[in-house]
């Protein structure tokens, strides 16, 4: 397999769990590093260490853990997928086990007890409580005391968890630090904290709590708004939102956002309030919806680029061509067969294809909050950032 010496199948099927997935990992890793995957590997490395300026070899450690479990090859494997493919003889439990690392639970964990080989681990980030051991054993663990924090990954093993990679330690007292990088994981990926189904039914409350209070400001959930009004717009909700959660503090009418900078070259912005997700923003909405009360205008080039864009971009919701659609469902059928060039295209026929086919992510995506409630004592610090 090219991967050097391994543990006979024998020996692995008697081998402690922790046992097994310490071989297992190390084979698996050697597989990563290996040079079938050193073109996939260098572009990684070259986004996420720009200039080729390593500084920590507990990150690097990490990168590559990810790029193992989790990175997205050409194909839609992981390399991990390649590794079990590869190894028909794998037994039943250790195949399990090996694709039930892609589970990857990333935190920042507070070390609430050490006992031999495991640590309980308290996870700011969905408030949830792990059991972990490491796959080179309690030694890893020499270091670590009560109340200490880790910043890093963990991956299922049996009914408990495995530390994946090497992470990062904190003291106690750095818990100021650790409750930064916790809010800013948070605010990057709120879907992090989801594991925790009270995290997303809290969530989901909020988002409908947030969406009457924007129908009650603007009457729907979906407005279109020059560009340059934006902030004004978002200000005026989010001040509601905060006038409610937090009655007679008037420091919640200040402003609060300023978007004016990424909206510069857009005469329009539509902002749509999703009941699953949130809020989400489509620049130069009114432009398209120009162009579908008038098709003609198919035939000018910003008008072509900007619904292609809108139409083939992964990350942009369908919602809004839908919209556009369900006014006309006639005209939306003019401006996509002269887009696509396509005489027989009729929207209510083929429109939702042509969505599914262009926006994959989209639909075999769970539709979830885009924002997530934190703890009092991570609302505390935020605060404490922006008094």
């Amino acid at each position: 397999m090219g991967d050097g010496p391994t543990a006979s199948r024998k020996e692995m099927i008697h081998m402690d769990p922790i046992e097994r997935a310490g071989t297992l990992k190390s084979r698996l890793v050697r597989f990563a590093l290996s040079r079938r995957f050193e073109r996939e590997l260098s572009a990684v490395f070259e986004r996420e260490f720009p200039g080729g300026v390593v500084h920590d070899e507990g990150v690097v450690s990490l990168v590559i853990d990810h790029f193992a479990l989790q990175h997205r090859l050409a194909d839609g494997d992981t390399v991990v997928d390649r590794f079990v493919a590869a190894r028909p003889k794998l037994s039943a439990e250790d195949r399990d086990m090996l694709l039930g690392w892609k589970d990857v639970v990333e935190g920042v964990f507070e070390v609430k007890q050490r006992n031999g080989d495991t640590l309980t681990l308290f996870n700011l980030i969905d408030e949830l409580t792990y059991s972990t051991r490491s796959n080179v054993g309690a030694k890893a663990f020499r270091s670590i005391r009560k109340g200490m924090f880790l910043v890093g990954r963990c991956v299922p093993l049996g009914s408990g968890w495995m530390l994946s990679g090497n992470p990062a330690a904190f003291p106690a007292r750095s818990r100021d630090v650790v409750l930064g990088q916790a809010a800013e994981l948070v605010t990057r990926n709120p879907q992090a904290a989801f594991r925790n189904p009270d995290k997303l039914s809290a969530a989901r409350r909020m988002l409908a709590e947030q969406r009457e209070i924007f129908i009650g400001l603007y009457q729907e959930d979906f407005i279109v708004v020059p560009a340059s009004e934006l902030d004004e717009h978002l200000n005026a909700f989010w001040s509601a939102v905060a006038a409610k959660a937090r009655p007679g503090d008037r420091s919640s009418q200040r402003a609060l956002l300023g978007f004016s900078a990424e909206t510069e070259d857009a005469d329009t912005v539509a902002i749509h309030f999703d009941p699953d997700t949130g809020l989400g923003f489509f620049l130069d909405f009114g432009l398209l919806e120009d162009l579908f009360a008038d098709p003609a205008l198919i035939a000018r080039r910003r008008y072509r680029e900007t619904l292609t864009d809108y139409l083939r971009d992964d990350d942009v919701s369908p919602i809004p061509i839908r919209r556009l659609a369900e006014r006309d469902p006639d005209r939306a059928s003019t401006v996509f067969r002269k887009l696509l060039k396509k005489r027989d295209f009729v929207w209510e026929t083929h429109g939702e294809a042509l969505l599914r086919e262009h926006k994959a992510r989209y639909f075999d995506t769970p539709r979830l909050p885009g924002s997530v409630p934190v703890s009092e004592e991570m609302a505390a610090y935020l605060r404490s950032l922006n008094p």
